[in-house]
Formats: C-alpha cells, sequence, structure tokens
C-alpha cells in the first residue's frame, strides 16, 4: 500500500517541477588585447585557441583585440533538488607568427585581459 502512495506521490511532484533546460557552458569566455612583450605594440592576427576544444578559437584584430565566445551544451533534467552550476574553466593558448606561445588558465568569465608575447630571435 505504502509503495503505491510513493509512486503517485513522485508522479506528482515530477509534473509540478517539469523539465527544465539548463544551458552550461563548457569552456572559458574571454576578451582582451594581445600585445608584443617589448614594444606594447599591438599583434594583429594572433590565435587564441582553448585547449581541449577543437575548432573553438579566436584572433586578434588590427588593434590587437579579441573575444572567445564559450561554447555552451544544453541539458534537460528533471529537477527535484536545487541545481548549482559551476563557472566554466580551461587554459587557453596564445599564438602567433614570429612569438612564442603563451597558455593561461582562466576560470569563468575573463575580461580585459592584457596578453604580451615574447617575440622569437
Amino acid at each position: 500500500m505504502w509503495q503505491w502512495r510513493y509512486a503517485v506521490a513522485l508522479s506528482y511532484l515530477v509534473s509540478l517541477s517539469g523539465c527544465i533546460e539548463i544551458t552550461t557552458h563548457v569552456s572559458p569566455s574571454a576578451s582582451g588585447t594581445v600585445v608584443d612583450a617589448t614594444s606594447e605594440k599591438p599583434i594583429q592576427g594572433a590565435t587564441i585557441s582553448v585547449d581541449d576544444h577543437p575548432g573553438l578559437f579566436a584572433q586578434t584584430n588590427s588593434d590587437g583585440q579579441f573575444l572567445l565566445v564559450p561554447a555552451a551544451r544544453k541539458t534537460r533534467i528533471f529537477v527535484l533538488a536545487p541545481y548549482r552550476s559551476l563557472p566554466p574553466g580551461g587554459t587557453i593558448v596564445v599564438s602567433a607568427d614570429g612569438y612564442a606561445s603563451r597558455e593561461m588558465v582562466v576560470r569563468g568569465n575573463a575580461d580585459s585581459l592584457l596578453i604580451s608575447l615574447v617575440r622569437i630571435r
């Protein structure tokens, strides 16, 4: 008898909560400027990529500025308990012709980064 009541109560709770769609970002978002370490002049055409996410990259414009848009994943779940979303994180790799590459660990959203690259001689 008790099992029947639990089954009815559970199905009632699930119908009340419904299906919720949650968007989670699986890679960091970042923006900023890439400059030469010595002259502090902007580097045009530098590539900013995310480690472990092939195909997710950005390039700097003529002012050395870039905007890296995060990859997102949508999940549909039945929620009966509070949901806590963790901020996206990852390692971004900055590279440009004639310069040594640089890796940076980013947690959450990184805005207004100033990344300086050292010229290879």
